[in-house]
């Protein structure tokens, strides 16, 4: 596998960065933390996704960049004759062969899976075979024999068998709780047998009692069913019987129904002719009906009249009343415009006493609390003054004539005196003047005489005008009331000649005793005309009564011709209950009988069937044993195939142990010669992983730690040659990320010609450090820098001995 070029945008600290890489030694040159691992974690995302990735999606994003910015790897590689360029975003990826314009694969899985398939490793795989860090070194270094083993077991792939036999060793404890959970239910097939015959027993028997009662019931059908003919005849007698008593009792009760309606009949015809009897008279009387009702339609009209002379003349009286009240009113309301305009007088002059005064009151009250405010704020002032000069003073005399100015800060000195008796002067003249401020606040504090007065006076004023304001008040009401009486005066005065005009016209005479005497005549005559009416009703219903009474006659003769055709026709039943009663017990003694026999069928029938349900639980249970038997076997035959596969495992892994050290040490032994210059030639792994450095064929019992460094890098080296050549490929890139460690000078160059002797196994290897005095052993060198301004990395290629190619910029931000 080859490098060609790695494209990151948006991807960590990386916002667009393009890299070329070449055949040779590559150095990625620059300080800790500016970006050169995440050009490793960038070709291994674009190779595997996610799982070759730290942390989310999120943290992988360029922080500055937008959070839907696009995020984007693309790297380009050779392996086996071919060409592949892989593009990978965060949600997708694509896979191009030879240059190819259509995707080979795509997808995030697809892509992984591809390529996995391609480099025949898996992502722990190819980072053990290509990748190479100091950690991991120091790893090595810090690991004991037992720890050493299994990590190399892990590197080389030997991992799996041991989890495989994990998972056999898993089952076979599985297999063991099965067997014993089985047998601990299987139970005694002797005693599951013997049930099973039990029960055969049971269902003959049961089936023999069955057969018994079906025929019982068979029996009691049949007697059952010789005698119904009888029963049957039996009960249609006895419903002819009750059908022909139920219209004999019919027919006699419409028999009675007639004889009473024949009686009401001619009862009605009686009374039709007492009626028109009595009807002769009273026809006679009311003729004097419509004479009655003139009369006293005349006299109501005379009464409405009267009740209406009478309405007027108490209108006319409460008129004449309400012009008497209004007259008087008007008299005591005469002398308002008088003072009307009184009180309009004083109010206007009390107003303006009132304005005056208070216009006064202000002025005098604003000039006082002026003078008391001022007052105070100078006698604070003096008083703020004198305890600040008496505090410079007190400072003063405390520093002496090596203090400063409390005003300038400048050195007191030979003016101590002076400035002292100064100060003391002003305090003096600020207590006299502050006494008089403080005599003439005192003097202020309480208010002025006139003040007083005028205080007193206005509220005395604001009363006077709010008195004399209610006095206009109800002067204008009086003036208003007094327009409004003489108008109303005038249209009363006009109204009282309209009511005693329409009173004169009214006529007189009405007789009230007259018109009680006429009412009580045309009442008389009513009540005769009501009695006539039901009397003239009962005459007209004499045509319906005459009907009624033939109707019923002849209903009777019809209900008794029933009568006589049905007793006739029961007669000759023949019919007795007690011949019936006898027919019934027989019918329910045979009917018990068959029900008894049917119910001794069903329960021999339950009989049977539960012996059947236990014989096939008894059958049920044998075969369950015997295939929990043969479940036993198989899985025992199981058991001891795993317990084989178990131990095949840990004889396929010790002997694979026994094959990789003699292999590891005889590569790691050449990579030890070339780097230490022939000096150390041979390196062994013994049975417990320890490594030893052969020196002139014996081991040398101390090694310092550059030694140690640089046989963890050989044993490294060696397992990655053997890594890639199981996969299929040869070794063609090597990238070690800080693998000097504690290398001094001459060791560091060592590994760097030991890398170049290895370009015939190694055509690719990538060096990535920040030691910059390796550069001119490099065939390409890389710089990477971390822009704080810009927060992301810049990546740009040098030449070897320094200068930077301005024509190839290797980033673009």
């Amino acid at each position: 596998m080859k490098l060609l070029s790695l494209r990151m945008k948006n991807f960590r600290q990386h916002s667009d960065s393009t890299i070329t890489f070449r055949s040779g030694l590559t150095g990625i040159i620059g300080p800790n933390g500016a970006g050169k691992s995440t050009i490793l974690e960038g070709i291994a995302w674009a190779m595997y996704g996610a799982s070759a990735a730290r942390g989310t999606n999120d943290t992988i994003r360029f922080s500055r960049a937008g959070a839907r910015a696009r995020v984007e790897v693309e790297l380009a590689f050779s392996l086996g004759g071919h060409e592949y360029r892989v593009l990978r975003t965060l949600h997708g990826a694509e896979v191009f062969l030879d240059g190819g314009p259509t995707a080979v694969a795509s997808g995030v899985g697809g892509v992984s899976g591809y390529l996995q398939s391609r480099v025949g490793m898996s992502r722990d795989e190819f980072f053990n075979t290509y990748f190479t860090g100091q950690k991991e070194l120091q790893f090595l270094a810090a690991m004991g024999p037992a720890d050493r083993g299994r990590f190399l077991s892990q590197v080389l792939g030997y991992e799996r068998l041991r989890r495989a036999q994990e998972l056999v060793r898993n089952r076979r404890s599985e297999l063991r709780s099965e067997i014993r959970g089985l047998r601990a239910s299987l139970g005694d097939r002797d005693e599951l047998v013997g049930l099973l015959t039990a029960a055969s027993t049971r269902v003959t028997e049961a089936v023999d009692r069955l057969s018994a009662a079906r025929k019982e019931a068979e029996e009691a059908a049949a007697a059952e069913k010789a005698f119904a003919p009888r029963w049957e005849k039996a009960e249609k007698d006895r419903e002819r019987f009750r059908e022909l008593s139920h219209v004999i009792e019919a027919a006699e009760r419409d028999r009675d129904g007639a004889k009473r309606e024949l009686e009401r009949a001619s009862a009605e015809l009686q009374v039709v002719d007492a009626a028109e009897k009595e009807l002769a008279p009273l026809r006679t009387q009311l003729g004097e009906l419509p004479a009655a009702t003139e009369a006293c339609e005349r006299f109501t009209v005379l009464a409405r009249q009267e009740e209406g002379r009478k309405a007027l003349a108490r209108q006319l009286a409460d008129l004449d009343a309400e012009l008497t009240r209004a007259r008087e009113r008007r008299e005591k309301l005469e002398s308002a415009p008088e003072l009307e305009k009184k009180y309009s007088a004083e109010l206007e002059a009390l107003r303006a006493q009132r304005d005056t005064v208070a216009g006064t009151l202000d002025e005098k009250k604003s000039a006082w609390l002026a003078d008391k405010q001022d007052a105070f704020t100078k006698l604070t002032g003096y008083r703020d003054r004198a305890s600040e000069l008496k505090g410079q003073i007190a400072e003063i005399e405390r520093l002496g004539p090596e203090g400063t100015c409390p005003t300038c800060g400048r050195p007191v000195g030979k003016d101590y005196e002076r400035l002292l008796e100064e100060l003391r002067d002003q305090w003096t003249l600020l207590v006299q003047d502050g006494k008089w401020w403080a005599k003439r606040h005192e003097q202020l504090e309480p208010r002025p005489e006139d003040l007083v007065e005028l205080e007193t006076l206005l509220p005395q004023l604001n009363e006077a005008v709010d008195d004399r304001a209610r006095k206009l008040t109800r002067c204008q009401s009086a003036l208003q009331e007094l327009e409004q009486l003489s108008t109303d005066l005038a249209a009363r005065t006009a109204r009282g000649e309209e009511l005693r005009a329409e009173l004169a016209a009214l006529p007189g005479g009405y007789d009230a005793k007259a018109h009680r005497a006429a009412d009580d005549r045309l009442k008389a005559l009513r009540e005769v005309e009501k009695r006539a009416a039901r009397l003239e009703e009962a005459v007209t219903r004499r045509a319906a009564a005459a009907l009624d009474e033939k109707q019923a006659r002849e209903r009777e003769a019809a209900a008794l011709a029933v009568v006589r055709k049905a007793g006739k026709e029961r007669t000759a039943l023949d019919f007795s209950e007690e011949t019936f009663a006898a027919l019934r017990v027989e019918h329910d003694r045979l009917a018990e009988a068959r029900r008894a026999a049917e119910l001794r069928a069903a329960e021999a029938r339950g009989d049977a069937n539960t012996a059947e349900q236990v014989l096939r639980s008894a059958r049920d249970a044998v075969t369950q044993y015997d295939e929990r038997a043969k479940t036993i076997a198989e899985q025992e035959a199981d058991l001891h195939y795993h317990e084989e596969l178990d131990a095949a495992y840990t004889d396929l892994r010790q002997e694979l142990n026994d094959q990789v050290r003699p292999e590891l040490s005889e590569i790691a032994s050449a990579f030890l010669a070339q780097l230490t210059d022939g000096r150390y030639t041979s390196m062994e792994i013994d049975e417990s992983y320890n490594l030893m450095v052969l020196d002139e064929g014996e081991e040398k019992p101390v090694i310092s730690g550059g030694e140690e460094d640089v046989a963890n890098l050989v044993l490294r080296l060696s397992l990655s040659q053997m890594i890639a050549e199981r996969a299929g490929h040869p070794l063609s890139l090597l990238i070690l990320d800080e693998v000097f460690g504690s290398l001094d000078v001459a060791r560091r160059d060592n590994v760097v010609q030991l890398l170049h002797h290895l370009e015939d196994r190694f055509e690719q290897v990538i060096l990535i450090t920040h030691i910059d005095g390796i550069r001119e052993s490099l065939d390409q060198v890389l710089r990477v820098e971390y822009d704080e301004r810009a927060g992301c990395s810049h990546v740009r290629e040098e030449s070897v001995h320094g200068d930077e190619y301005p024509e190839a910029p290797m980033a673009a931000d």
